[in-house]
């Protein structure tokens, strides 16, 4: 395994995978934002840095948009009664044609998983939950990663926290995370990442001295802000 941990951010079009890694990243300029479906056409990767030590690498990667006929499409390369687990399903899914053509979108999304050590599953939380979804869940089970949920735009009147965290349960994935990229939570890269590491325990010490180094920079903000704050007061006395 890299030492360095490898995280897929994933989930349908427009759940704001983007504004996570630009949020995370303390990067505006990270990947393309719109509110048009499918701005993200590539898997595009970052560095989150710890004292100027690589403590993760987080992938960007395109929205799903059909995962309900490309499930139907895996299921009809295993043949009856033949046992085939969940990684070589989609391994071989991505040996086909289709890989390239019809499921491009999705092909990049499940090679990513693969490569990856985890993965984020955002949500936008203001969305029902749909057959979809479940689909989505169910191939990005199929990598056999640890997945983390996070609720997006969980602090808009129409969110619906309760009804995700309930279906969330009933697939198996009691950790989630609430993120709200537009108005961040105070402690909510700590919730994340620790989260996050009681998933990957081989990664448990990179997260812990990304946590605390985030920590420090906050403090170290924060001090500055009472020092302008002061010395503009000093000048207006």
């Amino acid at each position: 395994m890299n030492d360095i941990l490898r995280v897929a951010v994933v989930g349908h079009t427009n759940t704001g995978k983007t504004s996570l890694l630009r949020t995370l990243a303390r990067d505006v300029g990270f990947g393309e934002v719109s509110d048009s479906a499918g701005t993200t056409r590539h898997v595009e990767g970052l560095r989150l840095m710890a004292d100027g030590v690589p403590a993760a690498e987080l992938f960007d990667t395109p929205g799903m948009e059909d995962a309900i006929a490309l499930l139907e499409f895996i299921d009809e390369l295993v043949d009856p009664g033949e046992r085939v687990d969940g990684p070589e399903r989609v391994a071989r899914f991505l040996a086909r044609d289709e890989a390239a053509g019809r499921f491009e979108q999705e092909a990049k999304v499940l090679r990513q998983m693969l490569a990856s050590d985890a993965a984020l599953y955002v949500v936008d939380a203001r969305d029902p939950v749909l057959p979809k979804h479940r689909d989505e869940l169910e191939l990005l089970a199929a990598c056999a990663r640890p997945l983390l949920p996070v609720l997006n735009f969980i602090a808009d009147p129409a969110a619906r926290a309760d009804d995700w965290r309930g279906a969330l349960a009933r697939l198996g994935l009691h950790a989630v995370v609430s993120f709200d990229t537009v108005a961040p939570p105070l402690d909510g890269e700590r919730e994340l990442f620790d989260t996050l590491a009681t998933l990957i325990h081989s990664h448990r010490g990179r997260l812990q001295a990304l946590i605390e180094a985030r920590a420090r920079e906050a403090a170290a903000r924060r001090e500055a802000a009472r020092r302008l704050v002061a010395e503009l007061l000093v000048e207006l006395a």
